[in-house]
């Protein structure tokens, strides 16, 4: 049985045969996914789920951050992470933003979080991690606590690689890029292995 329309302002918990799924929405999406996986006898089971309110990300965009990122360099010239911006117009076309940021070869961080600036309207956020593997840090899991997709690129200069996770204020459940970006042949998906030369399995240890 289809579930209702969601009434929340931010998200609503929902009670199912597998366990606890948080639920919300936004102008570009809405989704839901298992917090608290538990067998509750009697209720039917739901799924995790993604709907993209707009065409998925171009693949020239997607190669656009790629080459950005194998460019990056710090003050010092080494190669560093940098962080990307996507909005969505009114036209439902997708744009990229760079921010100003400070950058280092093992974090970047916009330095404007004002209500009028590009971390506050993006709905996708994307940064790189240079040479390491396409994984969220415990300092990403810190920064990530909006109600937005995020998406990071690791391997950059090699098979590059791609991890995508919706993120509803502190929680987070991978899902498969190509639910939200169009990958160009050049990257690979960490969640289900498409395209990399490790399986699924391996780039989640």
């Amino acid at each position: 049985m289809p579930l209702p329309p969601i009434q929340a302002a931010l998200y609503e918990y929902i009670l199912a045969g597998n366990g606890i799924f948080i639920r919300g929405a936004r102008r570009e999406f809405q989704a839901q996914f298992c917090i608290v996986p538990c067998e509750i006898r009697g209720l039917a089971n739901l799924e995790a789920s993604l709907q993209l309110n707009a065409p998925r990300v171009s693949r020239e965009v997607v190669a656009e951050m790629l080459l950005r990122a194998r460019v990056a360099r710090d003050a010092e010239g080494r190669p560093c992470e940098i962080v990307f911006h996507l909005e969505l117009d009114e036209a439902r076309v997708w744009h990229c933003l760079v921010p100003s940021q400070a950058q280092g070869p093992a974090r970047a961080k916009p330095v404007d979080d004002s209500p009028s600036s590009s971390y506050a309207r993006a709905c996708i956020e994307v940064h790189s991690h240079v040479e390491m593997h396409a994984r969220f840090s415990s300092l990403d899991n810190q920064d990530e606590i909006g109600f937005r997709l995020y998406a990071v690129l690791g391997c950059i200069s090699t098979r590059a690689v791609m991890r995508v996770r919706v993120g509803m204020y502190g929680y987070h459940h991978d899902i498969p890029a190509n639910w939200v970006f169009d990958l160009p042949p050049e990257i690979g998906d960490a969640v289900t292995g498409e395209g990399t030369l490790l399986s699924p399995v391996a780039m989640r240890r």
